[in-house]
């Protein structure tokens, strides 16, 4: 089921026009700079702001495996991306690399409290991705910041 939330999902990041995605973003391991080794869900380029979002989708009820890869981010996947985007000239220093995270309704708020300190994480409802209708309008102004 996973899958087909994370296309809806798909759909959502790039109403507009303005967000290019890539499903299942490879980031292999690399062993001189010990980082990488993870496939985020989506990569997402928005060029309206000049971010990269790694967006990982979860319905699950628990969220503790999502927080660990959360709290790595860094090693896990913005240093290795950035410095591929960078390398193969699809972003320069003046892109900034934020997470997005779609979680249950009902996760949401708790998501948010446990990253608060953090202004690179964001967590939104899967559910109002979910349904075109709930978002059409608002989403035209922008992915969630």
């Amino acid at each position: 089921m996973d899958a087909q939330l994370e296309s809806l999902v798909e759909l959502y990041l790039t109403r507009g026009g303005k967000v290019f995605v890539s499903p299942q973003y490879d980031v292999p391991y690399d062993k001189d700079a010990l980082d990488g080794g993870a496939c985020p869900d989506i990569l997402a380029l928005d060029f309206e702001h000049k971010d990269v979002l790694v967006v990982e989708v979860s319905s699950a009820a628990g969220l503790t495996s999502l927080f660990g890869r959360v709290a790595e981010r860094e090693s896990r996947w913005f240093a290795p991306i950035r410095r591929r985007l960078q390398a193969d000239k699809i972003i320069d220093t003046a892109w900034s690399l934020r997470f997005l995270g779609f979680v249950r309704e009902s996760n949401v708020d708790h998501a948010n409290r446990k990253f608060t300190a953090q202004a690179d994480v964001l967590f939104v409802a899967l559910e109002s991705a979910a349904f075109s209708f709930a978002y059409w309008d608002k989403r035209a102004t922008g992915l969630p910041r």
